[in-house]
């Protein structure tokens, strides 16, 4: 099989292009915002925690190049959330994030009391409606009442006069990293000297 110098030179471009690969690099994203001063029958949610901006990243770098989420982190406050241990609604209440449930549980929020937490969801299980969600720079937050009997007469808030925020730790695409020279040179190397074998078999 005859190689010429043009194919040789065309692979060594190609395994050129090849060698410039992206990186990850990690990206931490926040948002403080008013609470919705939201006030109401605890019936079947979602409850709005955010008003309708949300929680804003459009100022931030990289909020819409997210390849993956490592950690979700709210601070939030509720009055009268009903879900201490031995409440009806433990464990039934969870963070929405554009109307997705992230799967973080709002619990040790107790019965007639206003209680701020600091709550954390290690790589959700939805972190691709979240990145999806998250390409306009905004994720508008809810509280998702999964309980279907909830209490009669029995009420929930969030607190206007204080503030809630949503801290990201993701990863999205870096720089272009090239590999070093030495590695992309090795398959040109070696064709040339496949080359100029066989041309000096057939001189002999």
């Amino acid at each position: 099989m005859r190689v010429s110098i043009k194919s040789l030179l065309a692979a060594g471009f190609v395994a050129g292009v090849m060698g410039l690969s992206a990186s990850a690099a990690p990206v931490s994203l926040s948002s403080t915002v008013d609470q919705s001063g939201f006030s109401g029958l605890q019936a079947v949610g979602p409850y709005a925690l955010t008003d309708a901006n949300g929680y804003d990243y459009t100022g931030q770098t990289n909020f819409a190049q997210l390849t993956s989420i490592d950690s979700i982190t709210v601070t939030l406050t509720i009055n009268d959330g009903d879900t201490a241990t031995g409440d009806y609604d433990n464990g039934k209440l969870f963070l929405g994030l554009d109307g997705v449930n992230t799967g973080l549980a709002l619990n040790d929020f107790a019965n007639n009391q206003i209680v701020s937490q600091t709550l954390t969801q290690v790589s959700p299980a939805v972190q691709a409606q979240l990145i999806a969600a998250l390409q306009d720079g905004k994720l508008v937050g809810s509280v998702i009442d999964t309980n279907t009997t909830p209490v009669a007469g029995d009420t929930i808030g969030f607190p206007r006069l204080v503030q809630t925020t949503l801290d990201i730790a993701a990863q999205g695409q870096g720089a272009v990293v090239p590999i070093p020279a030495a590695a992309l040179l090795a398959p040109l190397g070696a064709g040339l000297a496949g080359f100029y074998s066989r041309r000096f078999r057939k001189a002999r």
